[in-house]
């Protein structure tokens, strides 16, 4: 082994699940590193460049999972859509879903993060083929305005960006699809700042994650001029993080009355209307389910209620 993170090669493999942390959903990191360059980002120097698990080392972790009890698994990576570009043969992240569900017993299947130009119609139509596969993308967007897109280093802009938001929402009408944005990036106007709260609004998005900018030494975005000042970025992320929160009620108060797969997770508690579990949807929501049930559990929820941001379920 070389102590030069950009002559790793090999990608060691270290599924997260269980411990202090209680995870019921092991976490199954199959790509690390990037080859790209966003001007805000230290993760090409930090963790070096990409590189991926082989596909029958996946295979057989997440087949060793299942033996301990896995019933939902989440791939994970820095890029995941450049997943198996620096294997020899060459692999791809679509076709390695279609064999984890062909060659594995895994119930769920979810996908952390791809990003917006590996989305392709080949991707979603694993996602809709099989109920197998967890209805959530999460897409970074990072901003709405193609100048700041371009001063990122990011390869699309907002209407490439819209399109593949929109295929998902035509081909997974149910899905979860979730974006992160940037609040502040140096030289945002506030101009820049509108035209990301429009793309959002329009766009088929069920929740944000907003992050404030942070100076990154060493980063091309740090050396840039026009630094946003700070209570400027703290009133957009602000308004960021409410519209976000407006997406993700309306995407809930959809959910009325319909019935939904949860899987239970290690955590219940109890509130005037009794004892309740906290569980995850496919679609990536968080349902309270009446009762006291076992972590790790699948069960038919139909969703009652919505209260104080959550969802409210009752097993059918």
């Amino acid at each position: 082994m070389t102590g030069d993170i950009l002559e790793q090669r090999e990608l060691l493999v270290a599924p997260v699940e269980g411990g202090e942390a209680g995870h019921t959903r092991p976490v199954l990191k199959i790509q690390d590193g990037c080859n790209k360059r966003c001007s805000y980002c230290v993760i090409p120097q930090v963790r070096g460049r990409s590189r991926s698990l082989a596909p029958h080392a996946v295979i057989d972790e997440i087949r060793k999972l299942c033996e301990r009890g896995a019933r939902e698994v989440v791939l994970s990576g820095i890029d995941l859509g450049n997943y198996g570009r620096d294997l020899s043969p060459h692999a791809v992240l679509g076709e390695l879903l279609r064999r984890i569900l062909d060659e594995t017993a895994i119930e769920r299947l979810r996908v952390s993060s791809v990003e917006p130009m590996d989305v392709t119609e080949d991707l979603i139509a694993i996602f809709a083929a099989s109920g197998r596969m967890a209805r959530h993308l999460h897409m970074p967007l990072q901003s709405g305005s193609d100048r700041i897109l371009a001063a990122m280093h990011r390869w699309y802009r907002a209407e490439h960006y819209a399109r593949r938001a929109e295929l998902a929402r035509e081909w997974l009408p149910d899905a979860a699809i979730g974006a992160d944005v940037i609040a502040g990036f140096p030289s945002e106007t506030e101009e820049d700042h509108q035209a990301t709260l429009s793309l959002i609004e329009r766009l088929p998005l069920t929740y944000l994650h907003v992050f404030s900018f942070s100076s990154r030494p060493g980063t091309a975005a740090a050396e840039m001029q026009n630094q946003v000042a700070a209570q400027e970025i703290v009133r957009r992320a602000r308004e960021l993080r409410a519209l976000g929160e407006k997406k993700k009620s309306a995407f809930q108060l959809a959910q009325l009355g319909h019935t939904m797969r949860v899987l239970t997770l290690n955590r219940s508690g109890k509130d005037h209307s009794g004892q309740w579990t906290r569980a995850l949807s496919s679609n990536y929501l968080d349902v309270r389910v009446s009762g006291r049930w076992p972590s790790n559990q699948f069960l038919d929820a139909k969703i009652s209620d919505c209260k104080d941001g959550n969802l409210i379920g009752i097993s059918v």
